[in-house]
């Protein structure tokens, strides 16, 4: 992939908050009123802003560290990807607790 300087804008940070609902191009477009043929470059440009990023997991990841994305703005299977964290865990340890 070659280098493309690319800035954040409201549109890309909006297609970084829709994806980590889990929606994928087709659906970002329809949400965002966009072409599926202008949402892939969108978000190709996003990736290059987020660094050398080459899926939606790890651009999620990154948005989270760079401070984009909160870990409530994350749709629950994306927070087990990430977090290895599920409800069903956390309702064992608190019910289950090690001895």
């Amino acid at each position: 992939m070659h280098k493309h300087k690319a800035i954040m804008t409201d549109r890309r940070f909006q297609i970084l908050k829709i994806n980590s609902q889990r929606y994928k191009n087709k659906l970002i477009a329809r949400k965002l009123n966009l072409s599926i043929e202008n949402t892939k470059p969108q978000k190709w440009r996003l990736y290059c802003y987020l660094g050398d990023v080459h899926n939606a997991i790890y651009a999620i990841n990154i948005g989270l560290q760079m401070g984009l994305l909160k870990k409530s703005d994350l749709a629950e299977a994306i927070r087990e990807e990430i977090y290895g964290d599920t409800i069903k865990q956390k309702a064992q340890i608190l019910y289950y607790p090690k001895r």
